[in-house]
């Protein structure tokens, strides 16, 4: 925790919820409050290591076979040995795979990789650790995102890896400058849990925890049952029960900090906000509690995204929305963000942790190319961080608010806006016919679709999502083929319309607390139109003794 002249900086009020954390400790424990730890110096010592792989032609030829395609099924991994070699030292059996999902490159260009020393060659240590992680950082030209976003988790009792940096060659090519992180192991759980024996669940190539997810290490790797009582947790219906089951299973304290972070930081590819995507969880068996931590943070303070990303968003993973959509916890949440904002997120603070990293990174590199880009992006970085704090202030000023409905019971949607798959896309277009206005999608091949969505801030209720359809030129003998309303989360294809003519379309769901909900107009189909009038969308809030027993999705 910084100090100042030997005072705390943070405030009575932030030190007090960092000392609930973890049942009155501030989340680390007693093994990650010793002076000194394995790979002090690649992360706090400004060390800069070069690094150089030695593959032999046989285990390259297995490297450059390994591809791996966006959006397609991650082939399994495939571990082969190699040397590595820093300074006058060699490391010899070092276990190495190629990683990365969208930013994965082939060994041959500039690749991020794994490198597990202890695996083949027990003991063997690499600063003192088993295992470490290069990052190529593509996406992140200051090299500095993940870093620091670690450390702002960290500071709040949030296990993070530490990040550093490490110059990289490959059979003598240089591959670059990486992102250095230590790996995810009992090694690092270590410093942070009493326990290491729960399952440390992978959920960073996407997926909520209602798949099954792969584990990383575990005393019961094919006992899946932690998940199975936090899903069943999250689903619960009733808001004032669900709190109640997730206080069981879940370390709310720690999940309250981890998601208000991550909508600080605007980690829009994480799991709150995100896919999900992005995240571990681990069974803390000393607590029976289940701990989310963060992952793949180099898209930060509006990097593809808005720096005005909503502190409010759709909270896309079943905990998120289980645990958010609670009056009385979306109150905290909210409360948590405004306290982080007057301490850990001032302007002042980020950008003094920015100039500490950067300064030590700098050195390293020299007066090169390199040197000057890293300046640029850096500059940048703190530009995107002093335009998110603001946007973050303006927001807690004027908090978003339920959809009104009129005396009716009705209310207008509007600011409807286009998504798509990456893989299976349609057109969408906006038109005027007979004075109606349209959005429109148009079927681009097997498979395709697209819809038009709209979020909106629901209180607990039962509601009709309305509008008018149609479907033209479409394979009326295809499947799964037509226009169709429903919510964010629901794929079943009852209410699918073909009628060229236009129809009524309806969906009717329930909220159970109050949630960011996105309605989706959607069309299915190889060919053809769906249109949606626009005029006619209509949201209807009817009455709650009709409420179903559907649980949060």
């Amino acid at each position: 925790m910084t100090t100042m002249a030997g005072k705390c900086w943070m405030g009575a009020p932030a030190l007090a919820f960092l000392l609930v954390l973890g049942g009155g400790h501030s989340g680390v424990s007693a093994a990650g409050a010793r002076s000194k730890t394995a790979g002090d110096e690649l992360f706090n010592g400004g060390v800069v290591p070069k690094l150089e792989l030695l593959i032999s032609p046989e285990n390259l030829k297995v490297l450059q076979e390994y591809h791996q395609v966006w959006r397609q099924a991650r082939p399994p991994r495939v571990d082969v040995s190699v040397s590595v070699r820093e300074g006058s030292r060699t490391y010899t059996n070092v276990s190495v795979h190629l990683k990365g999902s969208y930013t994965f490159q082939d060994v041959d260009q500039k690749p991020s990789l794994t490198l597990n020393f202890d695996k083949l060659a027990p003991g063997q240590r690499f600063h003192g650790l088993q295992k470490i992680h290069l990052n190529n950082s593509v996406q992140d030209p200051s090299y500095l995102s993940e870093a620091l976003a670690r450390e702002l988790f960290r500071d709040l009792g949030v296990p993070a890896p530490r990040a550093g940096h490490a110059f990289v060659g490959i059979n003598g090519r240089d591959a670059g400058f990486y992102v250095l992180m230590e790996g995810w192991n009992k090694q690092f759980l270590h410093r942070h849990f009493e326990s290491v024996k729960g399952n440390l669940y992978d959920g960073g190539s996407g997926g909520d925890v209602t798949k099954l997810l792969e584990v990383d290490s575990g005393d019961k790797p094919a006992d899946h049952a932690d998940l199975t009582n936090l899903v069943a947790a999250a689903r619960v219906i009733d808001p004032g029960n669900r709190l109640v089951r997730l206080a069981r299973v879940l370390d709310i304290e720690r999940f309250r900090n981890f998601a208000a972070m991550e909508i600080l930081v605007a980690h829009w590819d994480g799991y709150c906000a995100g896919a999900p995507n992005n995240y571990r969880v681990f069974h803390d068996v000393s607590r029976d509690k289940m701990v989310f931590m963060p992952h793949g943070m180099d898209q930060l303070f509006g990097v593809s995204s808005s720096p005005d990303f909503s502190i409010t968003p759709n909270f896309n993973g079943i905990v998120a929305k289980g645990l958010f959509s609670i009056p009385d916890e979306r109150r905290r949440y909210l409360e948590r963000i405004a306290l982080l904002l007057t301490n850990e997120f001032r302007v002042a603070n980020l950008h003094a942790k920015v100039d500490r990293m950067a300064g030590s990174l700098r050195a390293s590199l020299e007066e090169s190319a390199l040197r000057r880009q890293f300046d640029e992006a850096v500059a940048g970085l703190k530009s995107r961080i002093t335009v998110r704090v603001a946007s973050v202030g303006r927001q807690l000023q004027a908090p978003e608010t339920a959809l009104a409905f009129d005396p009716g019971g009705v209310a207008r949607l509007t600011g409807w806006r286009y998504k798509g798959p990456n893989d299976r896309p349609a057109l969408p277009s906006r038109a005027t016919e007979n004075g109606r206005q349209l959005l429109q999608i148009q079927g681009r091949g097997p498979a395709s679709s697209g819809a038009w969505r709209t979020v909106v801030l629901l209180d607990e209720g039962h509601y009709e999502f309305a509008g008018l359809g149609r479907a033209v030129e479409i394979l009326q003998s295809a499947t799964n083929t037509g226009v169709i309303l429903r919510v964010s989360g629901e794929r079943s294809p009852a209410g699918l319309s073909t009628n060229a003519q236009w129809t009524p379309l309806r969906y009717e769901f329930d909220v159970h607390g109050i949630a960011n909900t996105e309605l989706v107009a959607e069309f299915r189909g190889a060919q053809g139109t769906g249109s949606f009038d626009v005029g006619e969308f209509k949201l209807f809030r009817r009455d709650k003794s009709r409420n179903a027993k559907s649980p949060p999705r």
